[in-house]
């Protein structure tokens, strides 16, 4: 997972993640400054956003990183995921594409740690709605006091339109945060069913079937989206026409079964967009 701070209080802006994707693109390798000087990311001697904006793509999970040719140099490499982004929406312009990668924030084994914290295990204690004093009580009880909030760019990411608002994750309103749901349609259910299978894939290795209690459990996928049981039942109703899943009822609990791969699914994910 992400550290604490990996942001160093920057938030995802996207013109920037967009740079580094071309840069990714053009196969090039190199270490933080090289990188910084070829995309014109800024990149201090300490700090900077070049730093930032690369692990918030590790954490989007749009790249991993390989070790490079030379010592002390990354390779940055597309994911099936990063790929279809770089090559549809590389701005991150869409609501959808902002909710698949603040799943991936969110997630337990690449995400960032406060994300997760927030979004997942939040999801229960803060519930849909809570104030900032709340959500800050809630990261220091985890975390411990700091010298600045805890908070950091966590909501500022989904409140400026240069990181992550599109999505509508969140609403604030002067003290108070409010949660929202993901949305449920028919345009977005290829998406669900690459993000489902490949949770499926990461949490589950060598297996097709899983319960749906379980995939809950482990991937905190329905806890991120703020799905109730009702909403879950929905999205596997819509998602199940795209053929990619098939969803066992004659059990409890339901049991998911994937028929294909993710990386089959991730090219068709905003072929419905207009």
């Amino acid at each position: 997972m992400l550290s604490l701070n990996f942001h160093g209080t920057f938030i995802p802006e996207r013109h920037y993640i967009a740079d580094f994707l071309d840069y990714v693109a053009a196969g090039k390798e190199g270490s933080l400054l090289e990188m910084a000087e070829e995309t014109g990311i800024p990149m201090g001697k300490s700090s900077g956003k070049m730093k930032a904006i690369r692990s918030y793509c590790v954490g989007m999970n749009l790249i991993v990183m390989e070790r490079g040719s030379r010592g002390g140099v990354k390779r940055p490499v597309f994911t099936p995921f990063g790929q279809v982004i770089f090559e549809e929406d590389k701005l991150l312009s869409r609501q959808f594409t902002q909710w698949l990668v603040h799943i991936n924030l969110c997630r337990n084994d690449i995400g960032a740690i406060a994300w997760n914290k927030v979004f997942v295990e939040g999801a229960r204690i803060l519930g849909y709605r809570f104030s900032r004093d709340q959500l800050e009580d809630y990261l220091i009880s985890h975390f411990g006091k700091a010298k600045k909030a805890r908070i950091g760019p966590l909501l500022s990411t989904y409140t400026n339109d240069a990181g992550l608002a599109r999505s509508r994750v969140l609403n604030v309103d002067r003290e108070m945060i409010t949660r929202n749901k993901a949305p449920i349609t028919r345009d977005w259910a290829i998406g669900y069913s690459a993000i489902i299978v490949e949770l499926m894939e990461k949490y589950f290795p060598n297996q097709f079937q899983v319960t749906i209690t379980d995939f809950a459990s482990e991937t905190g996928l329905f806890d991120i989206c703020m799905w109730s049981q009702p909403d879950v039942e929905t999205l596997l109703n819509v998602i199940e026409g795209e053929g990619y899943i098939v969803v066992d009822r004659q059990i409890r609990p339901w049991i998911i079964e994937k028929r294909v791969s993710s990386d089959k699914i991730w090219p068709n994910i905003l072929r419905r967009m207009v």
